[in-house]
């Protein structure tokens, strides 16, 4: 157990070190802030905010490959899949409410928050549905490199 943890701190560490490498100190520990909540946004900052919700709600569809919204009159499970890890990182990575989130996929903030949790349970054992917990991270991966570029 000791080791894990070993592990996780080292990746952790190799993970800001390249971070410091590749955008500077003070750009790093910007970043770091905006991902950790601690920074508050400010009147201009908001376009960030817009610029973030719309590249996660265009890159989820791209990522888990929707091309159809519906078939028969029912939703896909590519686009249920998407609209889920979209809720929950626009929850992770922004102060939008249930409501806002719900929105940007026409829904209210009851059906935001039921994914948000619903993703959060499927993510807690990923094991069980490997393909989801694999997109989601590329998803995410892809969400962190923007947010760096546009800081």
């Amino acid at each position: 157990m000791e080791k894990v943890t070993r592990k996780e701190y080292s990746d952790l560490q190799n993970g800001i070190d390249t971070l410091v490498g590749k955008f500077g100190m003070s750009k790093a520990i910007s970043i770091i802030r905006q991902l950790s909540g601690t920074m508050v946004i400010s009147t201009d900052k908001k376009q960030h905010l817009q610029l973030i919700t719309a590249f996660v709600v265009s890159e989820a569809f791209k990522v888990f490959g929707v091309t159809n919204k519906e078939v028969d009159g029912k939703l896909t499970r590519e686009f249920k899949e998407a609209r889920m890890a979209g809720y929950h990182l626009l929850s992770q990575y922004t102060r939008l409410s249930y409501k806002e989130i719900g929105e940007h996929f026409d829904q209210g903030k009851f059906g935001a928050y039921y994914h948000v949790k619903k993703c959060k349970e499927t993510l807690s054992i990923p094991r069980f549905n490997k393909s989801f917990a694999g997109k989601y991270e590329t998803l995410e991966e892809n969400l962190l490199q923007f947010i760096a570029k546009i800081d």
